[in-house]
């Protein structure tokens, strides 16, 4: 399951990456294995993805959002 399978407010932690790449900047955003994450909302207009974790606030674009393999909790 991907983090755009959450629909607004549900929570999840991440398991892995689909794009290794991605994940390099991913991880420097702490976005780690095991961090809970709640899906907030998407952007009007095809934007971005907001999501929050460890009391961050942050968008994600939708190949991101799309890479990040999550576990619902």
């Amino acid at each position: 399951m991907h983090l755009l399978q959450l629909k607004k407010n549900e929570s999840a932690r991440i398991v892995d990456y689909l794009d290794k790449e991605l994940a390099s900047r991913l991880l420097t955003l702490g976005l780690l294995p095991e961090t809970k994450l709640t899906y907030i909302r998407k952007a009007p207009f095809g934007g971005a993805h907001y999501i929050k974790f460890n009391g961050h606030a942050i968008a994600l674009r939708e190949n991101e959002a799309l890479s990040i393999i999550i576990e619902k909790i």
